[in-house]
């Protein structure tokens, strides 16, 4: 069974494809694995067990195995048979089109709420409270999703700005400081979108945040906090149905993390 959790993307080495490959080859032994058994059993070393599972973005391999056996667990309650770039076509019945999109958000859903890490999301919290300025970077529909979400925080005294809504990114960018936070939303395309305003935040060492399905670690890794939604949707595409149904169900994570904060204090 191939999980969702060991990207496409990432550029892994032959030792640790051979690791992955005995994971998803042997999940059944997976809940009593330790890493030192699954070195011997995959002829490699623990520390490529323990590469392998920083590069996924977990603490060790007991983190890994957690969010494997939680991926394993995922695709048995799964309808696999979801198609979330075309989940409709154009000669379905209507019945078909209101289930096909119950699929779409009920197994979107339970992708996201196995994937997301709550201690990320408080993370982002924690250093919009603490930071003395909040811009947002988004283009299009996640525009629109972002300003869902800047409208819901300012009820809370929370004043992020929306630095791409009048195209005056980079004069913004060029005047943040070590003070402020950058959010950059994007389902896959941040780094060629706003490659010259992360290049300029991360020289002046200002905090940024990328929430995208684009883990390429040549910029996702360098940002202060990388919140890694499932990449299920392809460009092309009937409508945004997926990426945005994503985009706010992190960002409503995040609302309520900072409501929960504003009030406890």
């Amino acid at each position: 069974m191939k999980l969702n959790i060991f990207s496409n993307q990432i550029d892994f080495t032959t030792s640790e494809k051979v690791v992955i490959s005995y994971l998803e080859n042997h999940l059944n032994e997976i809940d009593g694995l330790t890493i030192t058994d699954l070195a011997k059993k995959s002829l490699t070393s623990n520390a490529t067990i323990i590469r392998l599972s920083h590069k996924l973005g977990y603490d060790g391999f007991k983190d890994l195995k957690v969010n494997i056996i939680k991926n394993i667990e995922t695709n048995r309650f799964t309808n696999n048979q979801v198609d979330f770039s075309f989940p409709f076509s154009p000669i379905d019945d209507l019945n078909t089109i209101k289930n096909s999109m119950t699929d779409l958000y009920l197994n979107g859903l339970t992708l996201l709420r196995n994937k997301i890490k709550m201690s990320d999301i408080k993370k982002v919290a924690n250093l919009i409270l603490t930071s003395k300025n909040t811009f947002i970077f988004a283009n299009g529909d996640t525009g629109i999703t972002s300003k869902s979400f800047i409208n819901k925080v300012n009820k809370l005294n929370v004043y992020p700005i929306l630095a791409t809504e009048n195209g005056e990114e980079n004069n913004i960018t060029t005047r943040m400081n070590e003070h402020d936070l950058a959010i950059f939303i994007s389902y896959d395309k941040y780094a060629s979108q706003y490659n010259e305003e992360i290049e300029i935040l991360k020289k002046k060492h200002v905090n940024f945040i990328i929430i995208t399905a684009n883990t390429d670690p040549a910029v996702f890794a360098q940002a202060t906090v990388g919140i890694a939604i499932p990449n299920e949707e392809k460009s092309n595409k009937v409508a945004t149905f997926y990426s945005q149904f994503a985009f706010h169900f992190v960002l409503n994570l995040i609302f309520s993390v900072l409501y929960q904060a504003k009030m406890l204090n």
